[in-house]
């Protein structure tokens, strides 16, 4: 047996410090000697177990205690490893994903089935991701929880640990292993949460076209069309030959484009009846040129009713190019037009001409405004859509080496540490019963501030009257820092998103009506980007954007571990409390005979899966909120692409939805706080000290107490003192603490 004597420190002059040995005699230290305490090992608990008990039944490690939920932990991250680097090898090594430069495309072609290819990904990814950071907390909280060696060591020293909850303070007292591993963990929790949602991304592509606007019979036959009388210096620049640079109408021209010619030939009025040009009405061509990013369509002619003029001898009338460059790049519609009265934008023009008004645009004849004609007609080209599914091999290679980390972390967790730990109330309890912690004898009730302000100072504990009174609520459980810290920083946060939001809503509302932008909210849905919800500010490359992208996930991550770290105190408040209500079996993470077994440490699969369900949902929700948005900008001949956006998009409507179920989220776990206790408790909260003050029970209750019901409150008088007593007890006849009665603990002494 261990002996701490030489780890206390001497009595200070007046102060007494209780001493006691073995359970047959008493004896109590004097003058200036040192009392001995006697604390226990692991191995002095086996040593002092009941005779009469029948002896365990061997189990491999991994079926004992806490191993066998780590051991489950582990399982479902090696499960997400696996499917992480199954994916990632099929998907890099599949000649069909074109693998470049370390980007694969899972898909290209239509911009609607990539967006909701992109959408279940991601679905699938927040919800892998999910399970590695309830994983990782499960096994964080494990390797934290203490040995009773280590919380004597450490009442020794009067300080006291946490019990039952996840804990930051217990790192400085356990192993150095222990502590490496739960290190180990976190770490490798940040590059996750910053990479794995930009590991699967959508990238968008955008056409850049001309808006030709003629007469109505310059596709008759026999207009003549005078086009070097319009200047063409876009369509000359735009149509230049990539191989020798030469523009359209060069001497040596070669086109090295089919488009190119086809588009010659629809402005000299030939080749009418192309079939890659469709014949739409005024409605139909506004709709569908109505958007940020033209995918599907390019090249428009706008079909007049002005009639040639007989001077200039002309059916062209204007030339527009349009190349994305500017915020609502569909503002061309309202160019030069009348509409402009009524503060034209293209969403009120759209349904203004859907329900029947004429679409008026003024002709430009040598470069000098005209008259406004009405649009009769369009012919617009029709293409192929070019948006892809990309995925990053870099970026699934670091996925996979923090997969791969946290999955020995946990193996070695299981396979290394074969020492009990006191994870669960169940666990503290049934250990303080059966041997006794000598640094709180003499306390039969104490709560934080007692064993801060008292017993942290080694001060003699005297009879106390019991002053609580009345409803006490879960809130009471939690620590004020806790409460401040995950209070503070959620407020924070939602504050945080509530002003981003409004400034999205506003950046909107520059381009809209109320009406088209909730339209638009609507229409643009999850993660989709548009050319007003990207990001202005300067995003330097793509890696940037990724991480500029996925900052909020980490940051949702650790508020997550903070709020249910608050939920894990007040159950485990709520936990405690029934044992002032009824008599109940210990909860323990190794059950003797007449305890129970669990497979969850102190929040129940009734919060658990809700509270995992709201992780996976928020980070998803955030996901869709603020997302590396990518678009490839092909030039109107689709010959290659002229440039690439990479930068950041937000959704609105998704930060709405992400925004209500934060604030829903805080307001149900400051809800859960007012609910009360089962019945009138000293508020221990987690703290081992406060828990060891009330497991001191009576001798004659001592050897039969293990493996019983129990329930705490009062058990009659010492006889020493003469004062009651509260401690668990077996036996009938327990009652509640009576409001300004003495109690004090029982002392046992070395005699």
């Amino acid at each position: 047996m261990l002996d701490f004597r030489k780890m206390l420190p001497e009595w200070s002059a007046g102060l007494v410090r209780d001493s006691s040995g073995d359970r047959g005699g008493r004896k109590r230290g004097g003058g200036n000697n040192p009392s001995s305490i006697e604390l226990s090992t692991p191995d002095s608990e086996s040593i002092r177990e009941q005779p009469n008990s029948p002896p365990p039944v061997w189990k491999p490690i991994w079926l004992t205690g806490w191993h066998t939920g780590v051991l489950a932990c582990a399982t479902s991250v090696i499960v997400v490893l696996f499917i992480n680097v199954s994916l990632t090898i099929y998907a890099a090594t599949n000649p069909e994903y074109k693998m470049e430069r370390g980007i694969g495309t899972l898909y290209s072609g239509s911009c609607d089935k990539s967006r909701t290819i992109g959408l279940w990904l991601h679905l699938g990814i927040n919800a892998l991701s999910t399970l590695l950071l309830s994983g990782s907390n499960y096994t964080q909280q494990c390797l934290a929880a203490p040995t009773r060696s280590e919380i004597d060591a450490a009442h020794a020293r009067r300080r006291w640990m946490d019990i039952g909850v996840p804990s930051i303070r217990n790192l400085f007292k356990i192993k150095v292993e222990r502590t490496f591993l739960w290190i180990a963990i976190g770490i490798t929790s940040i590059p996750l949460h910053l990479l794995y949602n930009s590991a699967v991304y959508t990238s968008l592509s955008a056409n850049e076209f001309f808006v030709i606007m003629v007469t109505r019979n310059h596709f008759e036959p026999g207009t003549y069309t005078n086009t070097s009388s319009l200047k063409l210096h876009e369509l000359q620049e735009a149509s230049r030959n990539a191989t020798t640079g030469k523009e359209y109408g060069d001497i040596g021209y070669q086109t090295d484009s089919h488009d190119i010619q086809l588009l010659n030939s629809m402005l000299e009025g030939q080749n009418t009846g192309a079939q890659s040009y469709d014949d739409l009405t005024p409605s139909q061509c506004t709709t569908l040129y109505n958007k940020d990013f033209v995918s599907s369509h390019r090249n428009l002619f706008l079909i007049s009713n002005y009639t040639e003029d007989v001077t200039h001898e002309n059916a062209l009338l204007r030339i527009d190019f349009v190349n994305h460059d500017e915020i609502s790049p569909s503002r061309w519609m309202c160019s030069d037009s009348p509409q402009k009265s009524y503060r034209c934008n293209p969403n009120e023009l759209t349904s203004r001409v859907a329900s029947g008004h004429p679409w008026l645009v003024a002709p430009m004849i040598m470069a000098m405004p005209s008259d406004a004609a009405e649009i009769s007609g369009c012919k617009s080209e029709r293409v192929v859509e070019k948006c892809k599914v990309q995925f990053s091999l870099g970026i699934m290679i670091a996925v996979i080496c923090c997969n791969l980390v946290k999955a020995c972390c946990m193996v070695m967790a299981v396979v290394r540490f074969r020492e009990p730990t006191l994870v669960t109330l169940g666990d503290a309890i049934d250990s303080f019963l059966r041997i006794p912690d000598r640094t709180t004898t003499g306390i039969c009730f104490a709560d934080r501030q007692f064993i801060k302000k008292v017993w942290r100072y080694g001060l003699q504990a005297r009879p106390r009257l019991w002053r609580q009174e009345g409803v006490q609520r879960w809130w009471r459980s939690v620590s004020k820092t806790r409460w401040i810290t995950c209070n503070f920083f959620c407020i924070i946060a939602i504050t945080i998103a509530g002003v981003l939001l409004g400034y999205g809503m506003f950046h909107d509302r520059q381009y809209s009506t109320i009406l088209t932008r909730w339209q638009k909210r609507w229409a643009s849905g999850f993660g989709n980007a548009n050319s007003v919800s990207l990001v202005t500010m300067p995003v330097g490359n793509i890696t940037q954007a990724i991480f500029l992208a996925n900052l909020p996930q980490t940051i949702l991550s650790f508020l997550y571990l903070s709020y249910n770290s608050l939920f894990t105190c007040m159950l485990a408040g709520h936990e405690w409390s029934l044992f002032g209500h009824h008599y109940r079996t210990l909860r323990v993470t190794s059950p003797r005979p007449g305890q129970r077994s669990t497979y969850w440490l102190q929040i129940p699969y009734t919060y658990g899966i809700p509270l995992m369900t709201l992780s996976g949902l928020l980070h998803w929700l955030t996901s869709q909120s603020i997302f590396l948005a990518r678009v490839d900008i092909w030039e109107p001949f689709g010959r290659e692409v002229s440039r690439t956006i990479s930068t950041v998009g937000y959704s609105c409507i998704a930060t709405i939805f992400a925004l209500s179920l934060g604030v829903l989220a805080l307001m149900t776990a400051i809800g859960m706080g007012y609910k009360p206790f089962a019945a009138e408790i000293t508020t221990v909260g987690s703290c081992s000290a406060a828990i060891s003050a009330a497991c001191h029970a009576s001798e004659a209750d001592l050897e039969g107490i293990v493996g019983k019901k129990v329930r705490w409150g009062g058990v009659g008088c010492v006889p020493s003192i003469r004062v009651k007593h509260l401690t668990f007890s077996s036996e009938e006849g327990v009652r509640k603490p009576e409001f300004d009665w003495a109690y004090a603990g029982v002392r046992r002494e070395k005699g």
